[in-house]
């Protein structure tokens, strides 16, 4: 009798409609994966998600409640401000979120009443902050702001001598060109959350610069994570842009003492030789140089993204990585990604946002080193981890795979398009604490899942399909007729239509290739097929027409 191998399928994107920035850790206590989302403007935020599996998702808590919204200033921020990238680690023992809140109109607070005290710190740390917990499920605290930052996506790193780093990108202080960044890091102190200047001959410093980009003309180095394996510390990095030249690039530096002592070492090197890197200001230093530098990266970058496929391939913008070791599936990337919508009059666009895609991944050397003079293999480090790539040789997302239940051996895998639909019911208004539905603007929506979806309309009330404050779409039903309007930037389109007498059924917005056709239909199987009483362009809700990095949500009046 041949044995049946327990398997686990899992289906991208693991978490559909607009889940951007995903990050992601080993929860040992819980024995659980747990990985959190930017959230941008809604509230609740920063939306915490667990599983055991990789396949199958539950929402744990959102760490940002109504109250913690207030400290952050939340109500402030302007379209596609809020929370961005968040870094969700263990650190000492406790659950921690290093985030940005972006965008705040911090003249808007002040003519609010909010307290000056709030407004400086929120301005000194240019809206980065820590929050911490002692379980995941909360209740988190703080904010704590992190005064001296400098950027946005920070990352929290715990390094083997029990030394923290506080990591973020920021635009360049000298830049070669146009867009380019940097990525610093300073060591911080986790009972104060204060970042700690380092000393050495010349006197105190304190933001380090770690890295400047791949390439030259490397655009938007950002999302940075540091990672301890072996002796070795790796550092990942988006670049090109949140867009369709996005990727994921891979660094490390051979740092058996820790990062620290890794950085004085090379100062100390570039020193003597006279290769010291320039400092991008007097109480900085840098170890980015032309003939020295700390982190080296993998030959083979970008180790992730899909900017080679195509404008044809559906799932574009794929980066901002997180790396995860999970000890009983063993190493995993998370990523974002969008899925593009072909219309038929403007090409391919975003309604959904950018969402959470996972892939398995190895560890790889080359097996030699190519020369013209070859004395035999080249040697290498027996504990060298070698370089990340994704399992299965595809060198892409896939959007089904199929592993080993007992050590995530990849078993299978589909490449091709992710097509599936939804239906939504907005019948009656939504319901904030179950985690599908948040807030913006006084309307509590819920994340558009698909963009082939069917929204059940009330038989009164209205429903708004929201993409920012200029771009939004509504639908108000009275049982005799339907009235929608669209904004699109500073124009207005609308319309009225009666619902045929005698027709039996309910008004129901059917979204398919860029299009929302209003139909009146007993239930969502037959509404795809139900002839339409309206048909609007809703080109103006995609990501490329606004402008902003939010997907569409669904909100009802009734």
């Amino acid at each position: 009798m041949t044995a049946t191998t327990a398997t686990i399928d899992i289906t991208n994107p693991v978490l559909r409609g607009m889940y951007p920035d995903p990050s992601w850790m080993w929860d040992e206590p819980g024995e659980r994966v747990a990985l959190v989302n930017s959230s941008f403007e809604l509230v609740p935020g920063l939306p915490i998600h667990v599983s055991d599996d990789i396949a199958n998702w539950e929402l744990a808590g959102n760490a940002v409640d109504e109250a913690m919204a207030q400290r952050l200033l939340i109500p402030f921020v302007l379209d596609s401000g809020g929370l961005y990238a968040p870094t969700l680690r263990m650190i000492r023992g406790k659950y921690v979120i290093a985030c940005t809140v972006a965008r705040i109109d911090l003249d808007a607070a002040a003519a609010a009443g909010v307290d000056p005290e709030s407004i400086e710190a929120a301005r000194a740390s240019q809206g980065n902050f820590i929050i911490e917990a002692d379980a995941l499920e909360g209740p988190w605290r703080g904010p704590y702001w992190i005064e001296g930052a400098e950027g946005i996506d920070p990352d929290i790193f715990e390094d083997l001598d029990g030394s923290v780093y506080w990591t973020q990108t920021r635009p360049a202080v000298r830049p070669r060109w146009e867009g380019q960044t940097e990525v610093w890091t300073q060591r911080i102190d986790p009972e104060t959350w204060r970042l700690c200047a380092s000393h050495d001959a010349d006197g105190d410093y304190g933001k380090t610069v770690l890295w400047t980009g791949y390439g030259v003309e490397a655009v938007w180095a950002e999302g940075p994570h540091l990672y301890r394996i072996g002796d070795w510390v790796y550092l990942m990095t988006a670049e090109g842009g949140t867009s369709f030249d996005h990727s994921e690039m891979t660094m490390r530096t051979w740092a058996p003492d820790g990062l620290g002592p890794a950085i004085e070492s090379l100062q100390g090197q570039a020193h003597a030789a006279g290769t010291e890197p320039r400092a991008p200001r007097a109480d900085e230093r840098s170890v980015v140089g032309r003939y020295a530098r700390l982190f080296h990266p993998c030959k083979k970058n970008p180790f992730l993204t899909h900017r080679h496929l195509g404008l044809e391939e559906r799932v574009q913008c794929v980066g901002h990585a997180d790396l995860l070791h999970h000890p009983r599936l063993g190493w995993w990337v998370a990523c974002l990604g969008s899925r593009e919508t072909p219309t038929a009059d403007h090409g391919a666009l975003s309604f959904l946002g950018r969402e959470t895609f996972v892939a398995p991944v190895d560890w790889q050397h080359d097996p030699a080193q190519w020369s013209l003079e070859s004395n035999g293999p080249a040697q290498r480090r027996t504990d060298d981890p070698g370089w990340p790539i994704l399992a299965g040789g595809a060198g892409r997302l896939a959007q089904t795979l199929r592993i080993d239940a007992a050590d995530g051996t990849l078993l299978d895998m589909c490449i091709g398009p992710c097509e599936s639909q939804a239906v939504v019911d907005a019948r009656m208004p939504f319901a904030v604490g179950e985690g599908a539905a948040v807030r913006a603007d006084g309307t509590v929506y819920r994340r558009m899942p698909e963009d082939r979806c069917v929204v059940l309309c009330p038989p009164r009330g209205t429903v708004r399909i929201r993409q920012d404050g200029r771009h939004t779409l509504s639908v108000a039903t009275d049982g005799a007729s339907v009235q929608w309007a669209l904004g699109e930037g500073t124009e207005r389109r609308e319309g009225m239509v009666p619902i045929p007498e005698g027709e039996p059924g309910s008004v129901m917005l059917v979204f398919d290739k860029g299009m929302a056709r209003v139909v009146v239909a007993q239930s969502a199987e037959q509404a795809w097929t139900a002839p339409a009483v309206e048909v609007i362009d809703v080109a103006p809700l995609s990501t490329e027409w606004s402008g902003g990095f939010v997907g569409c949500l669904v909100g009802c009046d009734a």
